[in-house]
């Protein structure tokens, strides 16, 4: 799948790659500041009871551990499930087959873009009996997501996993370009390079924003410069942390 413009297509290799610090896969799956308690403790718990994907860094017990692209739509669903009371047992299963979805998705679809809709899609429907404990989950396109979807169950919900692989995707390339030019893999990208938070092109030359009018186009290159100059200033305020 391609997702940015300044990154190789994206593999399930790539995505099931274990190398994001705690802090980084927080921040990609918007959980909140891992060095705040229950933030650690939240992926600490999910992280030791094996519900996410993770390496130690290395043979220390205190080597800390390091996630990838799919530990940060997992630990997504695990935050989203469990913050309405449900156990972390309850929401394993269900983090788990939108971990598969991710990869599958990867696989089939071309071009990230093609996720974004103004109409959710791939849903993933969920049931359980009368003991509280999932029993089956699936996945259902849009457009066949109906009533009969939730009969013979106690219990039921639906996920919008969609969403959530998207906008994991659509972040991803920015930790990736770092860690591949960290790695020697690629020279460091130019000022104008990549997207913003919208994943609108930031090269001022770029069609998307030379052929805006002229107020538009204004007001669209002084969006860039406060992007960019937001995106400095955070990668500045990380270098002197790490």
């Amino acid at each position: 799948m391609r997702i940015s413009t300044y990154t190789p297509k994206l593999t399930v290799a790539e995505a099931d790659r274990c190398w994001m610090t705690p802090l980084e896969v927080c921040d990609l799956a918007v959980i909140g500041d891992p060095s705040k308690p229950e933030v650690r403790r939240f992926l600490n718990n999910v992280s030791d009871r094996g519900f996410i994907p993770f390496v130690k860094s290395g043979d220390a017990k205190t080597s800390p551990k390091l996630y990838s692209c799919i530990s940060a739509v997992a630990l997504r669903c695990f935050r989203e499930i469990t913050v309405s009371g449900r156990p972390y047992e309850f929401a394993a299963p269900i983090a788990a087959h939108v971990a598969d979805l991710a990869r599958k998705i990867i696989v089939e679809v071309r071009e990230l873009n093609e996720l974004d809709s103004e109409v959710p899609d791939w849903f993933v429907v969920y049931s359980s009996g009368w003991k509280g404990k999932v029993e089956s989950v699936r996945t259902v396109r849009a457009e066949k997501l109906n009533p009969e979807a939730f009969f013979g169950s106690y219990d039921h919900g639906v996920f919008s996993a969609g969403d959530v692989i998207w906008n994991v995707l659509r972040h991803y390339p920015d930790y990736w370009a770092r860690d591949r030019i960290a790695r020697g893999l690629d020279q460091p990208a130019g000022r104008y390079d990549g997207s913003d938070s919208n994943g609108k092109p930031l090269d001022p030359a770029h069609p998307w924003n030379a052929n805006l009018p002229p107020l538009e186009r204004a007001k669209r290159l002084l969006e860039i410069e406060e992007y960019i100059a937001m995106r400095d200033a955070d990668r500045a305020k990380d270098d002197d942390t790490s």
